[in-house]
Order: structure tokens, then C-alpha cells, then sequence
């Protein structure tokens, strides 16, 4: 392996530029999420903002690597080589989303043993890179103690996104290309025309309308702004138990209790009226054999988080989902 000047400084300045990012927001932005209410999954958008430009930086140093010859013992082509190395990169993002993931919502099991995963990631690719393309700088020092067990973690990585991968496309593939423009639309910064839009909805006519905008379909500034506009209303808690309790279009009452972040003034009052609502939904959901395989597995996905993030939710106000989760789950096993 004989790196050139240029791809030593492009390797060693990108592997920095992603240590530097890494330690700027994956810190604070653990430290502030641990702290909020995670079940909703809010916290999954911002999380890929972080990881997207570290590992793109890291993509760039360890196609520097390559170009170097840092991996030409895998006995590939050049051009098949930058490909892996791009699936590579790809891989490692997607186990570092995994363990935030479980740092974030680790369930019964210690938070701690999730977070020294995703240092180990980071910091073991940017001493791959940077032992690699810098061996005159550490003459003597091999890298191959490193190498082989980075490569193998990372190929477990890459099967794994691909199967997650495959998975999704299998369970999602009826929903059409439609739906996924729609999940890239909503990454995208929100326009000043689409803020000024929630800023003119009439709350005492459109109160539903505005209820949809602050629901996590929307980009994440729209549905801050909606948010905002809506509990800047005195009479927002009344109104929107009043939406849940009458049933009348359940699901839009029921996505946003499921995705806000509620103040414990909130969780006491919607409470109840998020379980009638979730009844009344439950009850005119449509059996297995009364309904096409698509709608289906939209409603059972659906229904599913609602029955994993509402019981969490509102634990300790004294509705229990118990009783409507076992009505469910018998109505969603029917043929």
C-alpha cells in the first residue's frame, strides 16, 4: 500500500472532519433524547440528519483507503472494490442507527451496554483509515490486528441492512413509490410558504386539519409550527380530548397523541379519550377476509405501533389497553 499525498489528506481530513461532527452532536443528541419521550420514534429523523453527513465523510476517507490499495487483498476488481466500500459505509450507518435505536429505547436491558457499540464503530474505522494511509508516520505499526476483525463486523453490518432492507421493501412493497417520495419529502427542510400555511389555518373551523399538520407525515418544522399554533389555543386540551372521545375521524386524533411529546397536564387528560378513540378505531377496522392483503398490512402496521406506543405512553393515568389489545389482536388473527 504506497498512498499518494492527495489521498493521504483527503483520508485523514475527512476521517476528522467526521470525529469532529461525531463528537459536536451525537453526544448532546443522545444526552437531550434520553431525556424525552422516544417511544413515537421523533427521534429516528434527526438521528439519520446526524449520522448522513458523518458517515458521507467517512464513505469519502475510506474510498481514499481503497483508491490506496488498503484493500485490493480482497481479491476484487478496483471498481467492484469503491462499490463495497460505498456498501460498507452504508452498513456501518445502519448499525450505528441500530444502537441508538436501543441506547434510545432500550427496553428491560441497561442503556450502557448499547452507546460503547457506537464509539467503537466510529473511532475503529477513522484508526483504520488513518493508520492506513499514514504508515510512515507509524512505521513499524501494522494495521492487520485491526483490519480483519473491522471487515468482518462490517460485512455482519452490511447482511444486516440488507436484510432490514429487504424486509422493509417486502412488508411495504403495496404502498407504492408514492409513500417512499413521501418519507424523502418530509427529510427536506420546510419552504417559508409551508410554515405561513399552518401560520393561516382557521383553528376554530380546521382544528382537525391543523391537528394533521402537527403529525410526524409532516416535515419536522410543519409539524413543530402546528404544534405550537395548537397549544397556543387555551381550549386546545378540551378540544382535542373532545376530537378523541367523539371518534369522528379517530386516526388523526390518535396519530398525534402517538407522536407528540405530551406535558404530563396532556397525558392525564388524553388519556381516556385516546382509549375510546382507539376503541372506536379498533372497531371499524375491517377483519383479515373483509379487506384487500395491502389494507390490510397498512392497518395491522398501524394499529400495531399504536397498541406498542399508547399503553407505554400513558402508563400510570389509569387507562388500561389491556382488554382492547386482546379484542385486537383476535379481530387482526380472523380469516
Amino acid at each position: 500500500m504506497n498512498p499518494s499525498t492527495l489521498q493521504q489528506i483527503i483520508g485523514s481530513v475527512s476521517a476528522g472532519l467526521a470525529t469532529v461532527l461525531f463528537f459536536l452532536r451525537l453526544p448532546p443528541f443522545l444526552a437531550e433524547w434520553i431525556n424525552k419521550e422516544t417511544s413515537s420514534d421523533r427521534w429516528a429523523t434527526p438521528a439519520v440528519y446526524i449520522l448522513a453527513p458523518i458517515w458521507g465523510l467517512m464513505m469519502v476517507a475510506l474510498l481514499s483507503m481503497t483508491a490506496s490499495g488498503g484493500f485490493d487483498w480482497i481479491k476484487l476488481g478496483r471498481t467492484k472494490l469503491y462499490m463495497l466500500t460505498v456498501a460498507a459505509a452504508f452498513g456501518l450507518a445502519c448499525a450505528s442507527y441500530l444502537f441508538i435505536a436501543f441506547y434510545l429505547r432500550p427496553g428491560f436491558t441497561p442503556r450502557g451496554i448499547y452507546s460503547p457499540f457506537l464509539y467503537l464503530i466510529m473511532f475503529s474505522t477513522v484508526l483504520l483509515v488513518v493508520l492506513s494511509l499514514n504508515q510512515k508516520l507509524v512505521p513499524g505499526l501494522s494495521v492487520q490486528w485491526l483490519l480483519r476483525p473491522w471487515t468482518w463486523f462490517t460485512a455482519l453490518s452490511l447482511v444486516g441492512s440488507l436484510i432490514f432492507a429487504g424486509h422493509w421493501i417486502y412488508n411495504n412493497s403495496g404502498r407504492g413509490l408514492s409513500d417512499i417520495a413521501m418519507k424523502i419529502i418530509v427529510l427536506l427542510p420546510a419552504t417559508k410558504e409551508e410554515l405561513a400555511e399552518v401560520e393561516r389555518i382557521d383553528m376554530e373551523n380546521d382544528f382537525e386539519r391543523l391537528v394533521r399538520k402537527a403529525c410526524r407525515n409532516e416535515k419536522p418544522a410543519v409539524c413543530e409550527a402546528a404544534t405550537a399554533r395548537l397549544r397556543s389555543d387555551t381550549a386546545f386540551v378540551e378540544r382535542m380530548a373532545a376530537m378523541l372521545e367523539s371518534g369522528y375521524n379517530a386516526e388523526t386524533g390518535l396519530e398525534f397523541v402517538r407522536d407528540a411529546e405530551l406535558t404530563p397536564v396532556e397525558k392525564a387528560r388524553f388519556a381516556r379519550p385516546a382509549l375510546a378513540a382507539l376503541r372506536s378505531w379498533a372497531g371499524y377496522v375491517p377483519a383479515r377476509n373483509y379487506t384487500t392483503s395491502d389494507h390490510f398490512k397498512r392497518t395491522r402496521r398501524f394499529g400495531d405501533e399504536l397498541f406498542r406506543v399508547l399503553p407505554e405512553k400513558f402508563a400510570g393515568t389509569g387507562a388500561d389497553f389491556s382488554e382492547l389489545k386482546a379484542y385486537y389482536d383476535e379481530k387482526m388473527a380472523m380469516e
